[in-house]
């Protein structure tokens, strides 16, 4: 006789419902940098275990969470895991003058994975490739224009608005499976999909004229990306004494291109953003390219309670090229980039019945982001460092039969700060992961009725 927990399953076709309600929506808290390329790339930064020690994960498996950074690492999850987490930004942006705080919450990850044999276990998930979000506003006296209000400035002023929403999904199909003693290899396939909307505005208010209306004049571009992306992974596993194992595992995603159908359209609006005209000026199907990304991981742990791990993360930005007609003619928005990021995990005694806090796992890590954007002026070096922290804490009783079914709460944190050298704007955040996984023993037979 089969056992499979009903409550599990109704709480993942529940969360499915949630993330596809949420996968339109997504946005984070105002972020200027993310006016480049497809916008702030989240691939490759791993789950909310991997959130909590620095975005590493490359080389350090985990039996009770689903690992999204590596394939090569599903072949540890031996039974099935059902993973959901959402996510929240607090932002502070200042450029030395001026100071804005603003946030959001958003949907960060659905993922199952399923071991379908001894040697082979399988995962499907979403979660968002990138995310665009981001408004900047600056106002310009028009010279010439006369002063009859007398207050030093001219009367006519042009408010121009620069905004950008919407980003990349990806649902991935990935694959872990063992090869020999101690080494996995892994394979991911996923489908990418999203819609990135643009916006240029530019107001001419007149502080003489009190008859007219102002009225926006806006530049909307909206473009629909679909495309494949593969991925694989490797990890080793070497046993250097009875307490001390080595993990070295490595990742690479290739260099993917999107279909992308870009519709721009003139719009006048009111200062309200009711739209009072639109023509559609162009609606033309093409292409851009996505950079690839290799990885590298070590990490150490006691085959018991506790793992330390290191990753580096490179991208090749310089590979991505904007909306072409054409394959790989877009333009060149990024160059290339790394992270080098450590952190690491600790459980005082997972099995402890008198400390609940002995069962808890602690987490602990930061890292460093160098990436380069091009703008008008060249090339400008952006830079992200962090630190993070977060917890796992065990639900309920703990795995016990008949369903063996354990419940885990699961917490990331982040504060960090990323800037551009010589722009004098300063992006300062606090970031808040939570999610919620369930690990079960399906289809095990009863010995006694």
């Amino acid at each position: 006789m089969s056992i499979m927990y009903k409550p599990f399953r109704a709480l993942f076709l529940f969360s499915c419902l949630v993330a596809g309600s949420q996968v339109q929506a997504q946005q984070i808290s105002n972020s200027p940098y993310s006016r480049f390329g497809v916008g702030d790339i989240l691939h490759g930064t791993g789950n909310v275990r991997s959130q909590g020690m620095g975005q590493v994960g490359v080389a350090s498996p985990s039996y009770g969470l689903i690992n999204d950074q590596n394939p090569a690492l599903l072949y540890y999850n031996r039974r099935v895991i059902f993973d959901v987490s959402v996510s929240s930004d607090l932002k502070r942006l200042s450029d030395g003058e001026n100071t804005q705080v603003d946030g959001e919450a958003n949907f960060n990850s659905l993922s199952l994975a399923i071991p379908v044999s001894n040697r082979w276990t399988a995962s499907l998930g979403l979660k968002p490739y990138s995310r665009v979000n981001y408004y900047t506003f600056v106002r310009q006296p028009v010279p010439g224009a006369p002063d009859l209000i007398n207050d030093g400035e001219p009367d006519v002023s042009a408010y121009n608005e620069y905004r950008g929403s919407g980003g990349i999904n990806e649902v991935h199909f990935s694959n872990g499976v063992r090869i020999g003693k101690g080494l996995t290899l892994g394979l991911a396939g996923s489908y990418l999909f999203g819609t990135i909307d643009r916006e240029a505005a530019t107001t001419v208010v007149d502080k003489a004229d009190s008859v007219n209306i102002p009225r926006k004049a806006v530049v909307h571009t909206s473009t629909k990306y679909t495309g494949v992306m593969l991925s694989g992974g490797a990890h080793y596993l070497k046993q250097l004494s009875p307490k001390l194992v080595l993990g070295v595992g490595a990742k690479y995603a290739a260099q993917a291109t999107l279909g992308a159908d870009r519709e721009v359209a003139l719009e006048s609006r009111l200062l309200d953003e009711t739209v009072i005209g639109r023509v559609v000026t162009d609606s033309t199907e093409g292409h851009t390219s996505l950079p690839q990304m290799m990885q590298l991981g070590f990490s150490l742990d006691n085959n018991k309670n506790w793992v330390a791990t290191s990753d580096f993360t490179y991208t090749k930005g310089s590979d991505f090229r904007g909306f072409s007609q054409d394959k790989g003619a877009g333009r060149a928005e990024l160059g290339d980039g790394f992270k080098i990021g450590v952190g690491g995990e600790i459980t005082p005694d997972a099995g402890s019945m008198s400390s609940f806090f002995k069962r808890v796992t602690y987490r602990v890590g930061g890292y460093y982001r160098s990436a380069e954007i091009m703008t008008d002026g060249g090339g400008q070096d952006l830079s992200d460092v962090g630190l993070t922290w977060g917890f796992s804490i065990p639900m309920g009783r703990g795995v016990r039969p008949p369903d063996y079914t354990q419940a885990l709460l699961n917490t990331g944190f982040a504060i960090g700060m990323q800037e551009v050298k010589g722009t004098g704007i300063k992006e300062e955040y606090f970031k808040v992961s939570l999610g919620i996984s369930f690990s079960n023993q399906w289809f095990i037979k009863r010995r006694f009725d």
